[in-house]
Formats: C-alpha cells, structure tokens, sequence
C-alpha cells in the first residue's frame, strides 16, 4: 500500500509482514532510503509522523540561510556532523539543520535528510550513507538526492501514512493484551481444582 509516490515523497506500508512490528518503505526522489532496515515498532512510527505533520501542516517560510535545497542540505549536514561554519549568514546552520527530517528511529539512522518549508512547497534533501554502518566521514561525500513536492501532498501522504500506522498498531495491541488475558487467567482449563 503506497502513500505518495516513490519519485517525490511515499511511504508503502506491508502491513502483513509482523504481528509485532510495521514494514514501511522510505522513498525521497526515487531513492529508497531505508533498504537496510524497514521494522518500525508501531507505537514510535506513529509519535514521528505525528512530529512530522505538525511541522508540515501550515506553510511556512523558508529558514534562514536557505539558498536551494543542495546547498542547504549542505550546509546544515556539515553544521550537524562536522562542527563547521559554512553558512552564508551567522546563525544560517543552525536554522537549517532544524529542518531535519526522517528522524524516524533505527530504520532511518543510514539517512541524512531535511525538509526545508518554502511557503506552499518543501524541498526534500537526502543522502543515504554507504554501507549501512561506515563511520560518519568516512566515505566520499556525493550530491544529495533533491526533490521539491507540494506541501499539501506531503501532509496527505503523512496522514494517510498514520492512519495505516494508527490502525495496525491498535491492532498489534488488541492481539497483544489479549495473548496476555489469556496467560493471566482468562484460560484455567490447564489448572486442577483441589
């Protein structure tokens, strides 16, 4: 079940994978960022795009420092990992890497990614890192993938995106306390009366 598109921004839920956990694929620009890994635990998938969609809901200007989504992402990657000043105005690093996106738990953690707000567009930057687990600053550093979608549509594939989190994990913990009622007593039939 897909939300969105794989060439902006989507999200495609298997929901028939696990009784415990939600596999979700991650696609920005085309780039599926999230191969490694895509066993959300229900419960935290649904405080992120919960998260998400507060911040996409209203249009909002672009942040400080924002010259195109590239250089942007640029700029707010090296303030976050590297510690440098790169930015064409003081304080411009820290306005952008407050735009950070994906911060989604352990199926994420591979992907760098903002979300820079332009009033009715957001501009998705992101680069995977290569090799799943290679030390940050390790490999070469390549383009991020860039693409702008419509905020509306961005938020539609949000919601969509939480219903489906929503209901599965309302579902995952009704089968759950159920098991558990059944352990802690609803079932006697195995005990002996004395």
């Amino acid at each position: 079940m897909l939300f969105g598109s794989r060439t902006g921004f989507g999200l495609e839920f298997h929901v028939e994978h696990d009784p415990g956990l939600l596999y979700v694929d991650v696609f920005v620009g085309g780039l599926h960022v999230n191969t490694w890994d895509n066993a959300f635990y229900p419960p935290l998938l649904v405080k992120k795009l919960k998260d998400e969609l507060g911040r996409f809901r209203t249009p909002t200007a672009p942040p400080a420092g924002f010259t195109s989504p590239s250089e942007s992402f640029c700029i707010a990657e090296s303030w976050m990992y590297d510690n440098t000043s790169t930015g064409p105005a003081p304080g411009a690093e820290a306005a952008l890497a407050q735009c950070v996106f994906l911060e989604w738990g352990e199926c994420t953690d591979e992907v760098t990614a903002f979300a820079f707000p332009d009033g009715d567009r957001v501009h998705l930057a992101c680069r995977v890192r290569d090799e799943g687990g290679v030390a940050w600053g390790t490999e070469a550093r390549r383009e991020p993938t860039v693409v702008s979608v419509s905020r509306t549509v961005l938020v539609e594939t949000l919601e969509h995106g939480l219903v489906i989190a929503e209901r599965e994990w309302s579902a995952r913990l009704a089968a759950i306390k159920a098991r558990c009622d059944t352990r802690d007593g609803g079932d006697m039939s195995s005990t002996r009366s004395s």
